[in-house]
């Protein structure tokens, strides 16, 4: 499984983002619009799903690429 990334590597504001979520069918695409320095780092992601209102994601974990499956709750760089 991938590990999120270091502090030193943490995504811009503003910076496009793909981000899988529970409640999306597939993964959709975002911009950060706020970064936690936790670790693991954290973001916050204005996300624009197809077929509906753009709605804002907290505190969603973000890796250096897309992880497995197997995590549920992701984001990385478009």
């Amino acid at each position: 499984m991938n590990k999120p990334k270091s502090k030193g590597a943490t995504p811009r504001i503003g910076a496009s983002v793909m981000v899988r979520v529970p409640f999306f069918a597939k993964p959709t695409v975002g911009i950060c619009v706020a970064v936690f320095d936790e670790d693991p780092v954290e973001i916050a992601v204005q996300a624009f799903p197809l077929g509906r209102d753009s709605l804002q994601l907290p505190a969603v974990p973000f890796f250096a690429s897309e992880p497995d499956a197997g995590v549920r709750s992701a984001a990385w760089p478009a």
